[in-house]
């Protein structure tokens, strides 16, 4: 783990340290909040409870709770990597967690205790699921449209 220069932990404003879980280097507020930055579409990488599982920098971040009860918050967290104003959303409908996200560049920054709260929850785990299921149905009909068309079909006529 290393320092990464001019990130400031949005929460309680202690130094980032880039950390190294399965391949991805993320900044976590490691000394203070735990928190942890996701560039775009890192936290998919570590959603599922099973994603890291035995790495010893993330079952100590996965051991800090939550600074503040997970909730829509009227304070707006700047971006660190693009210095958009962040929006605080439910990660998923019905979830009942509240996570903030850059709009403009895709990262996410979870509260200490969020990413083990998004590993938990039932509704995280079942919207994972369904997309799991609609990707691989997705591939599949394009698969089938590979082989329909490199046999001589041809794609379906437009209609105006």
């Amino acid at each position: 783990m290393s320092s990464h220069e001019g990130y400031i932990c949005p929460a309680c404003r202690k130094p980032l340290e880039t950390v190294r879980i399965r391949g991805v280097d993320l900044e976590a507020c490691t000394n203070g909040c735990g928190g942890i930055w996701f560039d775009a579409a890192e936290l998919f990488r570590l959603d599922e409870p099973e994603e890291g599982e035995g790495d010893p920098v993330l079952a100590r971040l996965l051991a800090r709770s939550s600074q503040s009860p997970s909730g829509p918050s009227g304070e707006k967290r700047i971006c660190l990597k693009c210095g958009a104003k962040m929006k605080n959303h439910e990660h998923r409908e019905g979830s009942g967690i509240f996570i903030d996200e850059c709009y403009a560049c895709g990262g996410i920054w979870l509260d200490g205790g969020e990413l083990k709260a998004i590993r938990e929850n039932p509704v995280v785990r079942q919207s994972n699921e369904e997309r799991a299921r609609l990707a691989r149905e997705f591939s599949q009909k394009v698969q089938e449209e590979k082989q329909r068309l490199g046999r001589g079909g041809k794609p379906p006529a437009r209609q105006s």
